[in-house]
């Protein structure tokens, strides 16, 4: 199992919005919140070999946030190709994501980084690619994940070219987003 994406900036939500509907993509996922912990010990393993481990929360876009589901998700090394972030991606739905944190802490597992984002999800079926608009506290993203040839297809459609692609993940982007801005906080919620 493999993820290949790509986040490209959004300037102007509502036209982002416009340009999936104009490629026929269906919504595959409603507007929701994603509660992000990434974990790892304090020699920070995963983290010096480029791996990670994270737990995503999935809930309601409204307040009082209703869990929705939980996936724990294991990323192995990443490789940038042909301008295209790809790496092994294991997951697993979680039934109670307290129960598995407090076992990630008894295990001396910390959470290294928590990040936010209200995530929309587009399928486009005889494409085999998903389009995802997310927004988070320091902008909004397309994310394309699926074949290469796709994103390369799609990221053209709607409006973007090869150096408008960032690889990067929502950690590193927000460690620049703070040294940019001289924000301190710690992590990337709204």
């Amino acid at each position: 199992m493999h993820e290949t994406e790509i986040k490209l900036p959004i300037t102007d939500l509502h036209q982002a919005n416009n340009k999936v509907r104009k490629l026929n993509a269906s919504i595959l996922k409603e507007r929701h919140l994603e509660d992000n912990f990434l974990f790892d010990r304090q020699e920070r393993f995963l983290a010096n070999e480029r791996m990670l481990l994270r737990l995503r929360i999935m809930a309601s876009p409204e307040p009082p946030f209703k869990e929705w589901k939980a996936i724990l998700t294991f990323k192995g090394v990443p490789e940038v190709s042909d301008g295209v972030k790809k790496r092994e991606e294991i997951e697993s739905e979680i039934m109670n994501s307290n129960n598995l944190k407090e076992i990630l802490f008894r295990l001396g597992f910390e959470i290294t980084f928590r990040y936010q984002k209200y995530r929309t999800v587009y399928r486009l079926e005889n494409a085999d690619l998903d389009i995802c608009i997310d927004e988070t506290p320091i902008g909004n993203f397309f994310e394309l994940e699926g074949e290469i040839l796709r994103i390369h297809e799609f990221a053209t459609k709607l409006g973007y070219n090869r150096d408008d692609y960032i690889t990067q993940s929502y950690a590193t982007l927000y460690y620049r987003w703070c040294q940019k801005t001289g924000n301190q906080e710690p992590y990337m919620v709204f």
